[in-house]
């Protein structure tokens, strides 16, 4: 809830610009709780003038007063805290063929959640009426605890505008192709929006309880194959707007091999993406992702053969980016790692053509244990690093 504000500090702040206050909201995060003096030796500011900073926060709904401490005769002195249930992230991530929302609280609480299956949809205006259903429901929510969204995160695959991050190729989503989240966002809701892809989401969600120094890489097997490397919160193999991996089901392994949706010949995803084992198994039964992974999950042998084969060419031809981005951890999400537990051996024999076992031991590679929650905290920690740190 806002708090009336003395006119002196809108003239000395940009009352709705965060850029002066965001070592001050870094603090308050990373800490929990702190006191104006606190914050003032942090920020290398005069009590005084942090005070200005703690004001403007409290104005616009964002810090609130937890309590106050006396200590003897002397004045009180004030603590205060993010306030976190009233303050929201908007996560929106396209993970195919589905549309995953939330709204979030700044704990990481969800207080709304819709997942809809975009099969058969064939424009990207109903893609956006999807969006904008949404995001007016979670405004709506937000404005009845006198509270506010602040970021909102949107996580999508394919090839991304590196300035404006609107859509330009998603092979296997390409209902998205066109699709700009920014700008939407901006100027149909008035929120701040960040677009990337949704492996970085995934890569977030999948390594948060790692060791801070584990270089993993996190694959993402659904219809095709992506790729994010990274250390702890930094990414290694993320540049801008798209990773230098998250198309990696796009890279060559047969000279004019397999026809893939992409337009090329012998790319890795047709060979091992969920579409080319729908394909390769020619089972009229088996359209979708759920039903193909149902199979192998039954033990079906002909499933189980295509499944197989995919996995260990896989595990060969992951080999290279695992060298070049040094990662000593696999995990496997999206939405065929719930098969991969049944057909890790032959991923293993894939990576042994090069690899030797104690270091394949070491790369242990796993699966996913729950997608789409890894997706949503990935996509949560996401929104809250862009509104601590806009500029990377």
């Amino acid at each position: 809830m806002e708090k009336p504000i003395a006119d002196y500090v809108k003239k000395r702040f940009a009352i709705d610009d965060l850029t002066s206050s965001l070592r001050l909201l870094r603090l308050l995060n990373d800490r929990g709780e702190v006191t104006q003096a606190q914050g003032a030796e942090a920020m290398g500011l005069s009590i005084g003038t942090c005070s200005l900073h703690f004001q403007k926060l409290e104005h616009i709904g964002l810090i609130h007063r937890a309590h106050t401490i006396t200590k003897g005769k002397g004045r009180s002195t004030t603590i205060w805290k993010l306030d976190k249930e009233n303050n929201f992230y908007l996560l929106l991530m396209f993970d195919t063929p589905f549309f995953q929302a939330s709204l979030v609280d700044f704990e990481g609480n969800v207080v709304l959640e819709k997942c809809e299956d975009l099969t058969g949809i064939t424009n990207v205006a109903a893609i956006e009426e999807q969006v904008n259903h949404f995001t007016v429901t979670a405004i709506s929510h937000a404005k009845a605890t006198h509270g506010h969204i602040r970021q909102t995160m949107a996580g999508v695959p394919g090839i991304l505008n590196p300035h404006s991050g609107a859509v330009i190729n998603a092979v296997n989503f390409p209902v998205l192709n066109g699709l700009d989240l920014e700008s939407l966002m901006r100027q149909r809701h008035g929120l701040p929006c960040h677009c990337g892809s949704v492996g970085l989401a995934l890569y977030h969600g999948e390594t948060q309880h790692l060791p801070p120094d584990t270089r993993a890489m996190v694959l993402n097997w659904d219809l095709g194959i992506g790729a994010v490397a990274g250390a702890g919160e930094r990414v290694i193999s993320h540049a801008s707007k798209d990773s230098l991996l998250s198309e990696l089901g796009h890279i060559g392994i047969v000279r004019n091999g397999k026809l893939c949706h992409c337009g090329r010949r012998g790319c890795l995803e047709a060979y091992t993406g969920g579409w080319a084992m729908i394909e390769a198994l020619a089972d009229r039964r088996i359209q979708s992702l759920e039903t193909f992974s149902q199979a192998v999950l039954d033990g079906q042998a002909a499933a189980m053969a295509v499944a197989e084969e995919a996995a260990y060419t896989f595990g060969k031809n992951i080999i290279w980016p695992l060298q070049i981005m040094q990662a000593n951890r696999i995990i496997v999400s999206g939405l065929l790692s719930n098969i991969f537990p049944v057909v890790r051996d032959r991923f293993i024999e894939g990576l042994g053509t090069f690899f030797t076992e104690d270091e394949i031991s070491a790369l242990n590679p796993v699966a996913s244990t729950d997608v789409s929650r890894a997706l949503q905290h990935g996509a949560f920690r996401c929104a809250r690093r862009q509104l601590l740190y806009p500029d990377g």
